[in-house]
């Protein structure tokens, strides 16, 4: 939000434009306490200036903390890496593993080593298709303090795991403008890069309704993960003109029994992969044929004659590391509903 200007704020705000469009390729703007001295302001208005000018894409600040015109950095972080914080490799969904396909696309084609640092407590699966253990927020500050220890100098930026809460990367270092947490998150430490949940949320109601469904079950897992909590509250609120029920996927005996029960022509909304994969095996053991599935998340696993809403992850991932290297505006990404049946 553009603050209001006086007038040595605006001769300055003038004056710095004037030198970022005069400054050789790619050298960067004087230090603060020389812009500072030159229109006779505190260093601290000067350095809110550049980040209002930041905001609005005429300059940009670099791994070094100076501040560039914004057309150097694709030039400047040539090469330089960019380092990924959270998750083990062994605990990545194959919706992670898309979206670093379209993060190494980037770095590659830049020639910028992507390095990943791994925190081995920040979630762990102990048995596929049951609760994921998510570290707490006294732990993540703990880990996340020492993972910043080791992490080499000099990278163009860094890429977060979407579990990574607001009060551990409160301790980041970082400029915001390097710092991207993917698929959730609340902007305040770190720009977040999302599909956009709202439009896949209203994508699955119009196709709920028009199929006119006897009954309508949204099917809930891991409610503390921050991403399943953001789309099944998404969901609910899009469908709360609809008779919907709620279902708790990790109580085996409630779903065994509603799966013997339901109604012919009923529909489960499922919002993440692998519950999305047990229920559908579920459903195919009982030869419950009748009864269709939703799969929110949509990475490929979950399959016809299932219905999926479907975002380009690889898509994300790219945008992320363009965003990082290129400056390169971040857009929420349209989903799209894969499904046999015509809406």
């Amino acid at each position: 939000m553009p603050r209001n200007l006086t007038t040595y704020t605006k001769a300055a705000r003038i004056g710095i434009l004037d030198l970022v469009k005069e400054l050789p390729d790619n050298a960067p703007l004087p230090p603060l306490r020389q812009l500072a001295d030159q229109f006779e302001l505190h260093s601290t208005t000067i350095f809110r200036l550049l980040h209002d000018l930041e905001a609005e894409g005429s300059v940009w600040q670099g791994p070094n903390r100076r501040f560039y015109p914004a057309s150097a950095q694709s030039h400047t972080l040539k090469g330089k890496p960019i380092c990924f914080i959270g998750r083990q490799i062994q605990d990545w969904s194959q919706l992670y593993q898309e979206i670093f396909e379209g993060v190494t696309e980037i770095c590659t084609s830049n020639g910028s080593p992507l390095i990943l640092h791994s925190s081995p407590t920040l979630v762990q699966v102990p048995v596929q298709l049951e609760p994921a253990i998510i570290a707490s927020e006294e732990e993540q500050i703990s880990e996340l303090k020492k993972l910043l220890k080791t992490i080499p100098k000099g990278c163009s930026g860094y890429i977060f795991d979407h579990l990574w809460s607001d009060a551990a990367l409160d301790s980041l270092p970082f400029p915001r403008n390097q710092c991207v947490q993917l698929l959730s998150g609340t902007e305040k430490h770190a720009k977040v890069i999302s599909p956009n949940y709202a439009a896949g949320a209203q994508l699955i109601a119009d196709y709920v309704k028009n199929r006119a469904f006897n009954q309508v079950y949204l099917v809930e897992s891991t409610p503390e993960e921050p991403l399943l909590h953001q789309s099944v509250g998404q969901m609910e609120e899009t469908l709360a003109t609809l008779s919907t029920h709620s279902l708790n996927f990790y109580d085996a005996d409630e779903v065994n029994e509603l799966i013997r029960e339901i109604p012919k022509h009923s529909c489960f909304i499922c919002t993440e992969d692998n519950t999305a994969l047990g229920l559908a095996a579920r459903l195919a053991d009982a030869d419950r044929t009748t009864v269709e599935m939703v799969a929110i998340q949509g990475t490929g696993i979950v399959t016809a004659p299932h219905t999926r809403l479907r975002y380009d992850y690889r898509r994300l991932g790219r945008s992320a590391a363009s965003s990082i290297l290129h400056g390169t505006a971040i857009k929420q990404m349209a989903p799209r509903l894969v499904s046999q049946h015509e809406i």
